[in-house]
């Protein structure tokens, strides 16, 4: 029987030689067997075992060599059989990942590297906190590694990247990182071939030493170091400016000695390092983005984060009034963006032809408005919250503007703050957004929000005003449906504080609060309706379509022609 297995075993090998072999080493770091673990469930992902042969370095590799030397040492092995034991073949590709503690999370960088070339194709970059979180996160690595081994590098500029060089009481493991997530946004950026001198080298050293020790045939052993030799060099070199590190990053040219290019960035720790290789990454060229100029402005098309990343830059730093349009043309996740107050611009974000999704990587607003920025969230854009602690978009000041075909979702810190500012919503949807402390899709503090059309729904609070919630700001509505919105306390639909709330078109529906106001609660403002409807499908204990603190109700619907006033009362304010 056990000839049986092991033959099937090797018959199965036999018939996936047309794939290269990849040969996946434990991660190092990390918690006890925390390293090992992560590279065997890497090494299931269909994405990679589609395109290689995994030849897992781990516990599962020892368990195959038990088994050999068990069949070798017993006897029960016929010589032809054993002669195939010793002919296991090489690995063409190796995978390498580092974990390096990371405050109270992880960071993790996986990188594969060609070992005849000593070129890596591919890598990803990302943080967890534990292993089940990383797990979620494996299939996502795999698709990116996936779809950067398929580009053909073999025409692009050779480039060395040496460690960074980092100087004072800086840690080698940070460092390394640093350079190992640099080498990824080079890689991904299309302008460079990437040739690491970093810790990944050793690492397919050892995988090489390893193919040498006796288990592999002869005839299948790759060649390593014989590659061609890079033509440039990346030299980064760190100094101190009080809390602050600077980089100074330059592409020279091995032979004529001449610095092709040369780019600078500043970081604090680790954490902003990270942020700051992905941005030294686009700046030396590891950003898709092109732009060209319109009238009164310019712009840009993104198809990765670090072109999205570029194109915000370039606008940010822009000192003059203007025009600005970010198209994206594909979907992918951002860090939080927060604009100078330097000079008047309105920004303009779309998607290419179809839904784009720019999704948050932080408890941090995606975008923070302050009062000389103007941002409108055009066709075929989602913004995606990823269940982050954090608005969507936070005015500080500034304005948002919501047109037909965008779309804020998934945030557990609501889908708009308005801190100070003006927010227009003309059509577009806000939806599945939450919040602890009121208002689930709008949050209204100081400011205004104008609604003419689009759809506030499915959003909720524990606190009050599931769809929205305005407490020293002005709501006034026109057009535009607040339906299937909840709240744990009052006012299932809209909570009316502040400066007021008037009504004057639209629909609020199928809203439900735990306590008052299913459709409408109204504290400590004014709330007018002269047209529109809101009809008793909302749910409460007490007024479930609209409810006055310390003033009246209303249970039955109030549809256009009933006009609702909460500074009067009983029924000359239409209150039952």
């Amino acid at each position: 029987m056990r000839k049986l297995v092991l033959f099937a075993l090797l018959m199965a090998a036999g018939g996936a030689f047309a794939k290269d072999n990849l040969a996946i080493l434990p991660f190092t770091g990390g918690a006890e067997n925390e390293g090992e673990t992560i590279a065997e469930l890497f090494s299931f992902e269909p994405e990679l075992t589609g395109m290689f042969n995994p030849v897992p370095r781990t516990s599962i590799n020892r368990a195959i060599r038990n088994e050999q030397r068990f069949q070798l040492s017993s006897g029960m092995t016929d010589p032809d059989t054993a002669a195939a034991l010793g002919k296991q073949l090489g690995a063409q590709y190796v995978v390498s990942g580092s974990i390096t503690a990371l405050g109270t999370q992880k960071l993790l960088v996986i990188a594969i590297l060609q070992v005849d070339e000593l070129r890596q194709i591919a890598g990803d970059v990302q943080t967890y906190g534990n292993i089940e979180e990383i797990e979620d996160k494996l299939p996502a690595m795999a698709r990116n590694i996936g779809e950067a081994a398929r580009r053909d590098a073999s025409r692009l500029p050779r480039l060395a990247l040496p460690p960074v060089e980092l100087s004072g009481d800086a840690d080698k493991k940070d460092a390394d990182a640093l350079a190992q997530i640099l080498a990824v946004h080079l890689i991904r950026g299309g302008k460079y071939a990437v040739y690491p001198r970093t810790e990944s080298l050793e690492r397919i050293q050892e995988e090489y030493a390893h193919q040498l020790s006796g288990d592999t045939a002869d005839e299948h052993l790759p060649e390593i170091g014989k590659g061609a030799n890079p033509e440039l060099v990346l030299s980064v070199s760190a100094r101190k400016l009080g809390t602050r590190n600077m980089f100074n990053a330059a592409v020279i040219n091995l032979l004529t000695g001449v610095q092709e290019a040369g780019e600078r960035v500043n970081y604090q720790n680790l954490e902003d390092g990270i942020q700051a290789m992905e941005e030294l990454g686009v700046l030396l060229g590891g950003g898709t983005v092109s732009s060209r100029a319109v009238p009164g402005g310019r712009e840009w098309k993104a198809a990765d984060e670090g072109a999205f990343k570029q194109a915000i830059g370039e606008i940010d730093r822009a000192d003059q009034e203007g025009a600005y349009t970010i198209t994206l043309t594909s979907s992918f996740p951002a860090d939080p963006v927060s604009f100078s107050p330097n000079a008047a611009k309105t920004i303009t974000l779309r998607g290419e032809a179809s839904p784009r999704i720019l999704s948050n990587k932080r408890d941090k607003p995606l975008f923070t408005l302050p009062g000389s920025i103007t941002l409108i969230l055009d066709a075929h854009i989602t913004l995606d919250g990823n269940n982050k602690q954090a608005p969507l978009v936070q005015l500080e000041g500034g304005a948002l503007v919501m047109r037909d075909g965008s779309t804020l979702r998934a945030s557990a810190g609501r889908g708009v703050y308005v801190g100070n500012g003006g927010f227009t919503m003309s059509g577009g949807t806000i939806s599945g957004n939450s919040a602890s402390g009121g208002g689930g899709g709008v949050l209204v503090r100081s400011g205004s929000f104008t609604m003419s059309g689009g759809t506030i729904s499915g959003n909720s609070t524990s606190g009050n005003g599931g769809g929205v919630a305005v407490w020293g700001g002005s709501f006034t509505m026109s057009g535009g449906t607040v339906s299937g919105n909840s709240a744990g306390g009052h006012g299932g639909g809209v909570l009316a504080g502040g400066s007021g709330f008037i009504m004057s078109g639209g629909t609020i529906s199928n809203n439900s609060a735990s306590n008052y106001g299913g459709g409408v609660f109204v504290s400590g403002g004014r709330f007018v309706k002269n047209r529109g409807t809101i009809d008793s499908t909302n749910k409460a204990n007490r007024g479930r379509v609209v409810y006055v603190d310390r003033g009246g109700l209303r249970n039955s619907a109030a549809e256009p022609e009933v006009t609702l006033d909460s500074s009067i009362s009983g029924r000359a304010g239409g209150w039952e």
